[in-house]
């Protein structure tokens, strides 16, 4: 009787469980491609030339490309759509802020990932105006728009934030928040422009220096303030600030 109980008792699991003989149920529907949200709250990726130095003309943006679904044994094609809208003032142009790039790709084979490579590049007035433009991905029958993030345009209308990437770039090169305690007596008064060229005159980091960490210390600071004075002084014609004027540094600097 034992044996008996015993096999009810395995057949009953099986029961509950999707059957005896009956296999366990996977997941079997369709498969989805999306851009990686990285914690990313929106569709919006800036990227501040600013922070890069002036002789840096040229940088590559990842765009990473995640499967929502079952890896396949066999690759599987997908496109992207480039897009500068012609009505937009702050349209990127193609060869002046971005270089050509492919707009086929495969996630390959038993992987769940890809990456776009997006060349940028900086463009010489690019601190009159921002630039942007849109890389967008294309469904299609093997890898669909399953998975996705939806944002309110208005009261009425929402966008899908997961299956495109609004790409912003500028130079903004922001004031760092030392500067009132550190700055103003040795460099005066912050411009981008002129932190700028500190930076590269004296091939500092800017990250460094936003942070004032590493070499970036306030002794240093006095050293390059007394520095960036005599340049200036041996500058034919004067170097100008954003204001028109000759560029200067703090009254600290000039003794």
């Amino acid at each position: 009787m034992k044996p008996i109980f015993l096999a009810s008792i395995i057949c009953l699991v099986g029961l509950l469980g999707g059957g005896c003989e009956k296999d366990l149920l996977v997941y079997d529907g369709g498969s989805g491609i999306y851009f990686d949200n990285n914690e990313m709250l929106h569709d919006t990726i800036s990227v501040s030339w600013g922070m890069k130095p002036g002789d840096v003309r040229k940088q590559i943006l990842p765009l990473n490309v995640e499967l929502y679904g079952a890896v396949k044994p066999y690759d599987r094609k997908f496109s992207i759509e480039v897009i500068a809208d012609s009505q937009d003032t702050l349209k990127a142009e193609e060869g002046v802020d971005y270089e050509s790039f492919p707009t086929e790709y495969v996630m390959k084979a038993g992987e769940a990932r890809t990456v776009i490579n997006v060349p940028l590049l900086r463009r010489e007035n690019l601190a009159e105006k921002p630039r942007r433009f849109v890389v967008k991905l294309i469904e299609n029958d093997e890898l669909q728009f399953l998975y996705g993030r939806l944002t309110a345009v208005d009261s009425v209308n929402y966008r899908e934030l997961d299956y495109q990437r609004v790409i912003i770039m500028d130079e903004d090169f922001p004031r760092p928040t030392w500067w009132t305690r550190y700055g103003e007596s040795r460099f005066g008064e912050f411009s981008q422009k002129k932190a700028s060229l500190i930076c590269d005159v004296m091939a500092i980091d800017r990250e460094e220096w936003m942070e004032m960490k590493g070499r970036v210390t306030a002794g240093y600071l006095s050293y390059v303030g007394k520095y960036m004075h005599q340049y200036l002084q041996e500058q034919e014609p004067p170097i100008l600030d954003e204001n028109g004027e000759p560029m200067e540094m703090g009254p600290d600097s000039q003794r």
